[in-house]
């Protein structure tokens, strides 16, 4: 049955909101519990769910309610929901009263400080449903973590499913425009802004960049339905298109809609056929556009894994050998041999542009929007200053979440240094080894000093020719630029 939602006065979304963090309803409390990262994918998971949340409380009632998807006794919810709340959360459409119980017509994720309705678990698992609207999955919330922080001011949440990605951009936004082809988005859309207070919106239904015509925006947020997939059959994740084409027809658009400066940021998948290299694959999308690009290529998959991994996450308790059979002779039709993805960043810049490439896995636990104007930065001069010279007048700085790993060894009665290891964490990760005196070098950077007075600084000091120490600094720092474990400004 499909859900109807009714927005209420601003008063029931914010007693809703208030009551679900009093009750431990939260982020924090997803994040620390590992069985509430991922839905029960199975009859005997969801037993288990239910017995982990057997003792009475208004949390277990409420991760019973909409996370597992499981009607509830309204008795045992009168006992710990509010009468004020319980009767927004039935006048809005989030529950239905049927006889003695109270029926979840929605999931409630809570994100940051936010909270985001979609279909119900129960509709999920039901797995009959074209026109799904899915929870803020895990590659929504990668794809979150990639735009936090990102500077804008008109945004497009392109594909928007139940809008999470731009009504969390939304606070830091001019406006916001969410656009996707499901009609149920919309209304799902609509209903999140209301319970999360934000009013800089306009949803729009329609085929991808259809809705909004000739518009341009500082930030396009998309997490296309990018399976590569023989069927259209499941909105959220496949599309009418062939192989990777949507992924394709996404990315050239989207540089027609950026104004100067302006970010495009998605998930992509993409095919490796035989007898081309997937990376000119990437790079044919990219023809022409006008950006720069930073790709972050995060895996590969041998056709045969990546079907059976998408075939169960997308019918986990039906799975199918013909199912199978068919996804494979789809791929051998077609001469694929491998599935790409990763994460695209493109910023519209007149001028001659450039492409890099990152081969790096992501951890999806950690924000790290605020790289994206640092690379962009630090590459841009990379790009136009390809002289020893030119690089001089740049000012290098090290990223605050860069850090000095030293390892020693005791020996003759005092510790030795063995190794030294500049290492930035977080969700992009990366490291390089150094030596103590590129170490030292590397503590002047302060992002106020440029390279030049750096370089004459340090000949000064060990009484080197500058000439020398000038080629050594330059690549060190090159080197160190590429990795990201150095920013540069100009």
């Amino acid at each position: 049955m499909a859900v109807m939602l009714t927005t209420l006065a601003a008063g029931d979304a914010e007693g809703i909101r208030a009551f679900l963090k009093d009750s431990g309803f939260v982020r924090d409390t997803f994040q620390d519990a590992p069985w509430l990262r991922e839905l029960p994918k199975s009859a005997a998971d969801l037993a288990g769910s239910l017995e982990r949340t057997s003792r009475p409380s208004a949390l277990n009632l409420l991760v019973r309610l909409f996370f597992l998807g499981v009607p509830q006794e309204s008795a045992d919810a009168r006992q710990h929901i509010p009468a004020p709340v319980l009767d927004s959360l039935i006048r809005s459409g989030i529950l239905r009263a049927a006889g003695s119980e109270l029926i979840p017509q929605v999931m409630l994720t809570p994100c940051d400080d936010f909270v985001f309705t979609a279909d119900s678990a129960a509709r999920m698992r039901a797995g009959d449903s074209e026109d799904l609207v899915l929870w803020p999955n895990v590659t929504t919330r990668l794809l979150q973590l990639f735009s936090a922080g990102t500077p804008s001011g008109d945004v497009l949440d392109l594909g928007a499913g139940c809008g999470i990605l731009g009504i969390l951009a939304a606070p830091r936004s001019r406006t916001v425009t969410f656009t996707d082809l499901n009609p149920r988005a919309a209304e799902f859309t609509q209903f999140n802004a209301w319970l999360n207070g934000i009013s800089n919106v306009e949803i729009l239904t329609g085929d991808t960049f259809e809705p909004v015509g000739g518009r341009t925006f500082d930030l396009i947020l998309a997490n296309p339905p990018f399976f590569i997939t023989p069927g259209s059959a499941q909105m959220f994740c496949e599309n009418n298109m062939e192989l990777d084409l949507y992924c394709r027809r996404v990315v050239r658009e989207a540089a027609g809609h950026l104004k100067e400066g302006g970010y495009f940021q998605a998930l992509v998948e993409w095919v490796q056929v035989s007898g081309q290299p997937w990376r000119a694959r990437v790079e044919e999308w990219l023809e022409g556009s006008q950006c720069d690009v930073w790709l972050v290529h995060t895996y590969a998959r041998e056709v045969s894994a990546y079907a059976a991994e998408r075939i169960e996450s997308m019918w986990p308790e039906q799975r199918s050998a013909v199912r199978f059979d068919e996804w494979m002779d789809y791929y051998r039709r077609r001469g694929v041999e491998e599935v790409h993805g990763g994460i695209l960043a493109l910023r519209k810049r007149t001028g001659a542009n450039w492409l890099r490439v990152d081969e790096q896995g992501v951890n999806n636990a950690d924000s790290f929007g605020d790289l994206v104007p640092g690379i962009f930065s630090t590459q841009d001069i990379l790009s136009a200053n390809p002289s020893d010279e030119q690089l001089l007048a740049a000012t290098p700085r090290l990223p605050e979440q860069v850090r000095l790993e030293q390892v020693a060894r005791a020996s003759g009665g005092r510790w030795s240094v063995e190794s030294l290891q500049l290492r930035l964490s977080g969700a992009v990760p990366t490291s390089m080894a150094l030596d103590q005196q590129v170490a030292g070098f590397l503590g002047r950077c302060d992002g106020v000093r440029t390279l030049g007075h750096l370089v004459q600084e340090l000949a000064a000091q060990v009484k080197a020719p500058p000439e020398t120490v000038r080629q050594q600094c330059c690549a060190i720092v090159r080197k160190l630029a590429e990795r990201r474990l150095l920013h540069l400004t100009r």
